[in-house]
């Protein structure tokens, strides 16, 4: 159930004033529960921090005084009407790479293409998530695009990483509303399913980093069950490469 949030207050970066917002993103830092592998993504790498320089209408924090209560982070892209009906299977990675190419293309943006949202874990069961979802279609309005898209991380798929993702999204609750809480919380801001982006994130890395970023020990070839992992990783001891290719979900809202 939504809690009052009337005396919270949405700040949005800006070029001029980013370097106030350190403190800001400091603390979004320290409640973030992206396992340390996720981060490790080259397109993340790449881009990420350049986010709230080139777009800083579309990055966002909630504030409750001087606690930050939820952050979102969104991207404009432009697409055709058969690359909106056909959205790829790298998802994510696709999404945050396409929004700077297009920049750097001079293309005007017509679809808004959310990346992110994340809840302080103090605030969670409160309703945040539904309002940062609803300020992000506000976003999408006020910069006129025509479409609101997203490639969702589901919440609960880590701990069914040896099921399919198509098959997953398909399991509902006891009131027949998805079984998976992300998903579950998009569908009743009134998101419709497209399909399962299965190549959304990829990270790759040395045997060695891949023990650090987990703190677990690959000493066999194969594939292994790591945490918060939507799927195995795959271990090859000989070539010394660890490799991890997480499914998302894409979905979508309507504007009107």
């Amino acid at each position: 159930m939504d809690s009052d949030t009337s005396h919270f207050s949405f700040i949005r970066t800006s070029k001029t004033y980013l370097p106030q917002y350190d403190v800001l993103l400091e603390k979004v830092n320290a409640y973030s529960e992206w396992p340390t592998f996720i981060l490790q993504d080259k397109v993340n790498v790449k881009y990420w921090e350049d986010l709230y320089v080139e777009f800083p209408l579309y990055q966002f924090f909630l504030v409750d005084g001087q606690e930050v209560v939820g952050n979102g982070n969104c991207v404009p892209l432009s697409l055709t009407a058969a690359e909106l009906d056909n959205l790829p299977a790298e998802g994510w990675d696709w999404a945050l790479e396409r929004a700077f190419l297009d920049r750097q293309a001079g293309k005007t943006p017509n679809v808004l293409c959310a990346l992110q949202i994340g809840v302080n874990p103090a605030y969670q069961g409160k309703g945040i998530s539904n309002t940062l979802v609803r300020f992000m279609k506000a976003i999408a309005k006020e910069q006129q695009v025509d479409s609101f898209i997203l490639p969702i991380r589901p919440n609960r798929k880590y701990q069914y990483p040896l099921q399919q993702m198509e098959d997953y999204i398909m399991w509902k609750n006891e009131d027949g509303w998805p079984f998976d809480p992300w998903i579950r919380t998009h569908c009743k801001n009134g998101a419709t399913l497209v399909k399962v982006c299965s190549k959304a994130m990829f990270v790759e890395g040395s045997v060695q980093e891949w023990e650090q970023w987990t703190n677990r020990s690959f000493q066999s070839s194969g594939n292994y069950v790591i945490d918060f992992a939507l799927n195995p990783i795959e271990i090859d001891i000989e070539k010394n490469i660890g490799r991890y290719i997480e499914p998302n979900v894409w979905m979508k809202y309507a504007l009107d």
